[in-house]
This record gives structure tokens, C-alpha cells and sequence, in this order.
């Protein structure tokens, strides 16, 4: 993982020869091009449109619909962005990837001192030792290519990122040392107008998104085509990339950015479309919205989703139009599936998911169930598909159709649906053989935390308690046999059918406790908390350190409750360590110990600040240093910046100083010698500064990474944020 694509395609190709990619006679591996629109709504293909009356155009998708195979019960492992991509890519459900929203690698705590409940404290993203798709793919003499939003990785500007995790190819978001990889066939350094990071998506802000129209004007980054469509990096990358490598079984993973907000659109032709098209007077105020409006009624949404149709719809044509040098006598597309989805649902203050109740950030069906198109080899055309599936189906389906065995060490949750694509069978079985009957979903975000469970007719809602909303369980039934019944969520049916409902509760329950992931914790400040149990909560006493072991120690006996559960939660990269001040800080789990008023752990090497964060017996969140609700400092505020002691710097460097004189044994580096003399004398002085600490931290990091061959220079924690300069 990690080399850049010019550095694998020897290695791609003789892999492929190995699995008999080209053997004479074989026939050849069929190619995978994965497109994941961003927030694209069960309701915003034309032709899905149940009440018959679209508003958006979509020809490609429409023509898809019409030659392969829809899902219509297709749902997203979660209703937000990060979380569905990570569990797409690793073939597991959140609970777990730990990654449950974009906004996580924070301390958990109170979103409002009122809040009944806690959201506990997960990832920001997936850890470069998981495996991914296209690791399992290049074994099958894949190469592999992500082009457009990653949101898979870290806060450090995205790692790891797609060529960490085994693409071969990468494209991603953010800034970095992948943002221009070395294959100047597809991103040519001299058209520097053309090599738009966002592409047409880019947004030029709400003020100017009626004077940022792209034109013919040769100096145009966007120029139009002769279609009048403007120019798109991200989908040049992918045109280009499939013509360069046809002669292989290919990968792609594109991810358009299009049609996640901002809502804007390059397209002027396009948009006076819809602006006549919904009968609307020409706007002449940019930051005019349309949130009010019912239906489909954003014309410059509307423009983005005829925007990315129009991207779809060139992939197929380039597939249609190109011969197939693996396939003598045949074109591209005899030979790859296709797959287009969405990563959660449509965000109802833009589109319109009825009949499906919600929208983004929540399991209601509208958060949850999306788009699911199939294109290819064996795939009857007009045909669909009413078996529920989930995109951590994908990672099983792939690996079946490059021709891979099952492997039971990558442990994916997912089954593999090809059966369902083909149209051989109309139930999903897990790789063991058994029927899967249920899917669930596990969202703890402070907004609206909740859980869900969908099985056969039934679609159990739990929402935990946040925001204004109290703690509930509530039943529906979506079908009644064949027909719809209560797709809109609208009537709960809990008390006519509680012996359902108390065993689909069960059964979630039981699903997230064998995960181990943790339910939202009970809030002590909040005004409906249990007096009695807050009397027993364990107060903290003191905080303790020596060398590189922490503690916290708290009442016990006396009718206190116990801890049951903690972890320590550690920072690599406080704002003094970040170009950007601190807006990249990020917070990591390490285990602890409990016995009985102690809680104590190992500081991870190079950390600089830390907390324990505990759970009692009663279901109580616990920090080893009281922390303020968001709402209370502002959701931006640095958690590093809000603790009175956190461990800081001196355990940390400790840690990091035994690593570097491990190093040390191994190399005996006379400038690592020197780096250790100088990060010890900083670590027995008295007084902290946080800043001489930050640079003894910093130059003891670099000096271990510079000890190549040894497992110390490879720590993850000495690289977890390779972009940054201050790391």
C-alpha cells in the first residue's frame, strides 16, 4: 500500500498473470465500476418516481433502469456520509468500523447540559491496517482506482487515504501528498486551468452561485463541450483511467461529489431548464433557497442531479463505445458491471424522499434506503429486485465476481448478492450458509442517535433520547404481503403487535451488544436523570502519572456505583502540532484497567494530551476531568484546550523516548543518540511548556521514522499525520 501507480503496474500485471487474468481460452475477469452518488434520493431517478411525475431528467439512469436490474429495498449502512462509505469499503456494519459520523475522534460529552443522553466516542475514520476492497481485488490481479470523495480515512487531510489502502490509483478531497499522484497521462501538470480538484462541483459560495456559469472561453477551467456541458476533472480522471488500463480487469470506485450541497450548479443551460421547467420567475438573489417549497422543487438541485445523470451516462458510453482487447469481437461493457447508488439518502431540505419519511442524519427510510442500479454480464434487463440488501453486500459480491474464495480472516458482515444480481435467487445468505433475514442500523449521533431494525415487513425505529427528542421505540409495518402498506413510517403499531415489537427489540439489541459497541450514556446534568443514581455516580479524587502510566482514582464502596466500563481517549495533534490550528485535532481510544476506585492505562508513545472516559454501573458518562457541553463552548472548541491537566506532554514523551532508545538498540544512530539525550533533559524539567514540548515530541518523531527497517520507525503513531508539516 502506498506506491503510486507508476510503481504497480508491473506488479498489477504480473499478479493478474498469476491468477490467470490472461490465460489463453480463460474467460477474462469482468471489469467493476462502482459509482457512489453522493446523497442522491431513493425518489430522484425519473423513472423511480412513484407518482409518475418527475422533475428531474435523467436519461442515463432511466436507459440503465431499463437494460439492468433495480433494488428497490436497498438500503445504505448508515444514514450520513462517512460512516456508509468506510463500511462500503471494509464489507462491515458501523458497529463495527467504530466510525458512526463525520464529526467523531472527539471526547464524548453533553451536547446540551440538558441532553438525556451522551453519544459515545467513536472514529473519525478507518485505520490504515483494515483491509479494504481493492486489496482483496489486486490479489485477483486487479488494478484499482478511487476517483472523488474518500471521507474514509482521518482528520489529517483524509489519511489514510486511497493508495494507503490499496488503491492503486488515487484521487481524493483534500490537500495532501495524494492529492496529485505520478501519472501525468491522466492529470497533466502543463493544463493547469483544467485541473479543477472539485471539478465542476467546486463551489464558488451561495453569493456568486449566479455569475459562476461556465462558458467557451478556451481560459475557462470549465469550459463547455460541444454538448454545452461544462468540463469535470473527476470524470476526465475516470474516462482517462479506463482507457489507459482496458487491457486489465479493472476497478473503479467513482465517487462523484455531486449532489451533496453546496447546491450550485455550473451548468446555465440546465438550469434555466428547471427554473421554466417549475414555472418560477428567473432568480436574481444567489442566496435565495427553496427550503420551503414542496416536492422537487430546487432548480439548482435539480440541475446537479441532471449533472451527475449526465456523468453516468458518459461512463456508459465510453464502455458501449470502446473494444474490449481482453474480449476480441466485444465492447468494454459485455464485460463490467456497473453498479450506481447513493451513499444515504436524499437531504429532504433539497429533494423530496416521499413517500419515505426523513432524510439524511436519520433511519427513518428516507435516511436509509437509497438508489441500487446494476449493469452487466448476466443481468437481465428491466428486471428487479424486491430482496433488501446493503452496500456492505458489496465487498462479499465483488470478491465472487473476480473469482476470489471466501476469506474468513477478513471477517466481512455482508453477503454476497451476485445470486440476486443474476436473478438466481431472491434471499441473501451469509458465506456460513445461513439466510439473512434482518439489516440494522446503528446511528448514535448527538442530533438524532438512534438504532433500527428492518425484517420482512417490519421496521423497528429505537431513538435513544437526544436533542428534543425523549428515548422511544416505535413499530412499523412497511408492507402488508405484496403491496405497501406504511412506507411513510406515519402509524405506529407497537401496541396491536407487542410481541413483535418486544422481539425485534431483542434482537437489536442483542445485534449491537455482540458487536460491543456502546449505547448512548446517560447524561448526569440532564434534568430528567434518575437523582438517586446521580447520588451514586463516583466522584473523581485524584489524577496520578508516573513515567508513562496513567490513573484516575474515584470513590468505590458507600453505596457508590462501580465503573464497568473505560477507555483512554488521547490526542497525537493539539493545535500547537497543526498548521491549521488545531481544526484537525483528533482523538484516539487506547484500553484501560479498572480495579476497584482506580482506573489507570499506558500512554501511547508521542501522546500529548489525554482523558479517561468511564462508564458506571448505572449507565452514567465519566470523565476523568469534567467537561463542558458543545453547546456551552461551541462544537469548535479544542477538547485538548478545554482540560485542566490531561496528562499533558510529560507521559506521552516518556513512551515516545523508550520507543526511540528501542530504536536506538537496533540501529545505535549516534543523531537518534542526541535526539534522546535532548528529549530527556525536556522530560525532567519542572515546569511544562508546551511549546519546547511540542518541538522535543516533533524531533523525536522524526528521528525515529528516519531509522528505516525497524518496526519502531513504522509505529503508527509516528505516522498517523503524514501531511502535516508540525507532526
Amino acid at each position: 500500500m502506498g506506491c503510486g501507480i507508476m510503481g504497480t503496474v508491473g506488479k498489477v500485471i504480473a499478479v493478474a498473470v498469476l491468477y490467470g487474468a490472461f490465460s489463453a481460452g480463460a474467460k477474462p475477469k469482468p471489469n467493476i465500476v462502482h459509482i457512489m452518488v453522493d446523497d442522491l434520493g431513493w425518489q430522484d431517478i425519473a423513472s423511480h418516481k412513484l407518482d409518475g411525475n418527475p422533475v428531474y431528467e435523467t436519461p442515463h439512469l432511466d436507459r440503465m433502469t431499463r437494460e439492468g436490474r433495480r433494488f428497490t429495498q436497498a438500503y445504505s449502512p448508515a444514514p450520513s456520509c462517512a460512516p456508509s462509505r468506510v463500511a462500503f469499503l471494509r464489507g462491515q456494519h458501523p458497529v463495527n468500523t467504530e466510525v458512526y459520523h463525520v464529526s467523531g475522534g472527539r471526547i464524548p460529552r453533553a451536547w446540551h447540559k440538558n441532553s438525556d443522553r451522551i453519544c459515545p466516542y467513536y472514529s473519525y475514520g478507518l485505520p490504515v491496517e483494515e483491509p479494504m476492497i481493492p486489496e482483496a481485488l489486486t490479489r485477483a490481479g486487479y488494478i484499482t482506482a478511487h476517483v472523488g470523495k474518500w471521507h474514509a480515512g482521518g482528520k489529517s487531510a483524509g489519511y489514510p487515504f486511497p493508495l494507503d489502502q490499496g488503491f492503486d490509483f488515487g484521487f481524493t478531497e483534500r490537500d495532501g501528498r495524494h492529492k496529485y499522484y505520478n501519472d501525468e497521462d491522466l492529470w497533466n501538470p502543463e493544463e493547469q486551468n483544467r485541473n479543477t480538484f472539485f471539478g465542476a462541483w467546486a463551489s464558488p459560495g451561495m453569493e456568486k452561485r449566479l455569475s459562476v456559469f461556465a462558458t467557451d472561453d478556451p481560459n475557462d477551467p470549465y469550459q463547455v463541450n460541444e454538448k454545452g456541458r461544462p468540463f469535470d476533472k473527476p470524470l476526465d480522471l475516470v474516462l482517462g483511467f479506463m482507457e489507459k488500463y482496458k487491457g486489465q480487469p479493472f476497478f473503479m470506485n467513482y465517487c462523484p461529489y455531486e449532489v451533496h450541497g453546496p447546491i450550485q450548479t455550473r451548468d446555465k443551460k440546465r438550469f434555466d431548464n428547471y427554473v421554466n421547467k417549475l414555472g418560477m420567475e428567473y432568480p436574481t438573489d444567489p442566496k435565495k433557497t427553496y427550503y420551503d417549497l414542496p416536492g422537487h422543487s430546487d432548480p439548482y438541485y435539480a440541475s446537479m442531479v441532471d449533472t451527475v445523470d449526465y456523468y453516468i451516462g458518459q461512463v456508459i458510453s465510453y464502455l458501449e463505445q470502446t473494444d474490449d482487447p481482453r474480449n476480441p469481437g466485444h465492447k468494454l461493457i459485455d464485460n463490467t458491471y456497473v453498479i450506481v447508488d447513493s451513499d444515504n439518502g436524499g437531504v429532504h431540505r433539497f429533494t423530496d424522499n416521499a413517500p419515505l419519511k426523513g432524510g439524511k442524519q436519520n433511519t427513518w427510510e428516507g435516511g436509509v434506503r437509497i438508489p441500487f442500479l446494476v449493469r452487466g454480464p448476466g443481468v437481465q434487463a428491466g428486471s428487479i429486485c424486491d430482496t433488501p440488501i446493503n452496500l456492505i453486500d458489496l465487498f462479499p459480491t465483488f470478491m465472487t465476481m473476480a473469482g476470489l474464495p471466501r476469506d474468513e480472516a477478513l471477517e466481512l458482515d455482508g453477503c454476497d448478492i451476485l445470486p440476486l444480481i443474476h436473478g438466481e435467487s431472491d434471499t441473501a445468505f451469509y458465506a456460513d450458509g445461513r439466510e439473512r433475514e434482518s439489516l440494522f442500523w446503528f446511528f448514535p449521533w448527538d442530533a438524532h442517535m438512534s438504532s433500527a431494525l428492518r425484517k420482512g415487513p417490519w421496521k423497528l425505529v429505537r431513538h435513544y433520547g437526544a436533542a428534543k427528542r425523549k428515548p422511544d421505540v416505535r413499530l412499523f409495518r412497511l408492507y402488508a404481503g405484496e403491496r405497501t402498506d406504511d412506507l411513510s413510517e406515519a402509524r405506529d403499531v407497537g401496541d396491536q403487535f407487542p410481541e413483535v415489537r418486544r422481539g425485534l427489540l431483542e434482537e437489536l439489541d442483542q445485534l449491537i451488544a455482540v458487536a460491543g459497541a456502546p449505547v448512548p450514556f446517560d447524561n448526569p446534568t440532564a434534568k430528567n436523570a434518575d437523582q438517586a443514581a446521580v447520588a451514586a455516580m463516583p466522584n473523581v479524587l485524584d489524577l496520578g502519572s508516573e513515567e508513562d502510566r496513567v490513573w484516575v482514582m474515584l470513590e468505590s464502596g458507600n453505596g457508590k456505583a462501580e465503573i464497568e466500563n473505560a477507555r483512554l481517549l488521547y490526542t497525537l495533534n493539539p493545535p500547537p502540532m497543526d498548521t491549521i490550528g488545531g481544526n484537525r485535532e483528533e482523538w484516539l481510544s487506547a484500553p484501560a484497567t479498572i480495579s476497584q476506585g482506580r482506573v489507570e492505562a499506558v500512554m501511547p508513545p508521542g501522546a500529548t494530551h489525554a482523558v479517561f472516559s468511564m462508564v458506571d454501573a448505572n449507565g452514567f458518562l465519566i470523565s476523568s476531568e469534567a467537561m463542558p457541553a458543545v453547546c456551552d463552548v461551541g462544537h469548535h472548541a479544542k477538547d485538548s484546550e478545554l482540560l485542566a491537566n490531561g496528562f499533558a506532554y510529560k507521559p506521552g514523551l516518556y513512551a515516545l523516548i523508550k520507543l526511540g532508545e528501542q530504536a536506538f538498540a537496533t540501529t545505535g544512530d549516534k543523531e537518534l543518540k542526541a535526539v534522546l539525550k535532548a528529549a530527556k533533559a525536556k522530560y525532567a524539567a519542572e515546569q511544562i511548556d508546551k511549546k519546547i514540548m511540542c518541538d522535543a515530541i516533533r524531533s523525536l518523531r522524526t528521528a525515529i521514522r528516519s531509522q528505516q527497517g525497524t518496526p519502531e520507525a513504522a509505529h503508527p503513531l509516528l505516522n498517523r499525520f503524514p501531511t502535516e508539516p508540525l507532526f
